[in-house]
């Protein structure tokens, strides 16, 4: 039987080639660079959600405890809106939520960019953005949804767990927290594996839906639900593809880590000594003028700062590339109802007739 995961290694490492090297294009480079970092920039995928629950129950305190309780509350919700500075908290913590979506949207119509571009290997921002903005908002709201999913997968199996710590009596909260330390240690490894594992699972399957949005021309939902249909089909090409998936991520994880830190210490030696050379000079030319010679100073090592960060993602742009082709690469094998025009499709269509 053939395994698709490791028949696309081959295809995947030529059209990386093909694509970033053959030939070199600077600006082909930035442009992606800059989609890459906007999709692995927007924060979490995953957004949180509150859960209100009944006290019926729960062996709460008496009446009295509860009403003292109630009105310590309202008392501190009445001074909220007079307490120092708590305006300006809550329109900054507003103003992060806020951003965290907008970079979350972002990231969705970034990873439709991201597919097209790698496809048609002809890198157009501007205008791919604009023709996916409306399968984003949907990629958007879909994470959203998938995101309270989880939380609730998390919410069940944390429940057994606090469930009968709210509802102790005769023990301070502390003391109870202590006593249950080693059940609330392997409750947080737990909810960490399954976390890790449901999340990867409903990432690679997103993943795998938006090329099956764009080439079906369906939402991301109907194509989500046309690759879990394939998914019953052939199951056991997708389970060889999660394992050979992580095993491909680690080494090429690695091997860019050892890249990365190479060139962190040699770059980062290399500004460190120019700066202290700037530094020396400006405070020969100008003595007793420390605040002028930090100002001079503070905008070269902000520029250099934007340099070493690209610097390090144009380093690990070809493994981005070359994952994402292996994904792609995939898909045409496994899901092969979807006709994905890879650029070099054609290419191989003439070589084999």
């Amino acid at each position: 039987m053939t395994w698709y995961v490791v028949d696309a290694l081959d295809k995947a490492f030529g059209r990386t080639k093909k694509c970033l090297f053959e030939p070199f294009d600077f600006w082909k480079w930035m442009k992606l660079v800059i989609i890459v970092m906007l999709i692995g920039g927007a924060g979490s995928n995953f957004n949180g959600g509150g859960n209100n629950y009944s006290s019926d129950s729960y062996n709460l305190p008496e009446s009295g405890a509860t009403d003292s309780f109630t009105d310590a509350f309202r008392g501190f919700v009445d001074q909220i809106p007079t307490a120092p500075g708590m305006g300006l908290i809550i329109g900054i913590i507003i103003l992060i939520f806020v951003l965290i979506l907008f970079f979350t949207y972002v990231s969705s119509v970034m990873e439709f960019v991201f597919v097209e571009s790698l496809v048609s290997n002809d890198v157009r921002f501007w205008e791919y953005s604009h023709r996916y903005l409306r399968k984003g908002l949907e990629l958007f709201v879909f994470k959203i949804l998938t995101g309270i999913l989880l939380l609730a997968v998390i919410a069940v199996m944390a429940l057994p767990f606090v469930l009968p710590l709210i509802g102790s009596s005769g023990e301070s909260f502390a003391d109870v927290i202590v006593s249950n330390i080693i059940s609330l240690i392997f409750l947080l490894i737990g909810i960490i594996m399954v976390t890790a594992i449901v999340g990867g699972i409903i990432s690679s399957f997103i993943n795998l839906s938006i090329p099956v949005a764009i080439y079906t021309e369906s939402g991301i939902f109907r194509a989500f639900s046309n690759v879990f249909r394939q998914f019953r089909r052939d199951w056991k090409q997708i389970v060889l593809y999660w394992f050979g998936r992580i095993v491909l991520g680690l080494a090429v994880g690695i091997a860019v880590a050892i890249i990365l830190l190479i060139v962190m210490v040699a770059v980062g030696l290399l500004i460190l000594f120019a700066d202290m050379l700037l530094y020396f000079a400006l405070s020969a030319i100008l003595p007793g003028s420390d605040s002028i010679v930090w100002m001079i100073i503070a905008p070269v090592i902000l520029i250099e700062l934007i340099f070493f960060i690209f610097l390090l993602a144009f380093i690990a742009l070809p493994a981005s590339v070359f994952m994402k082709y292996h994904m792609l690469t995939f898909l045409q094998q496994w899901y092969s109802d979807v006709e994905i025009p890879v650029f070099d499709m054609q290419q191989i269509s003439e070589e084999l007739y």
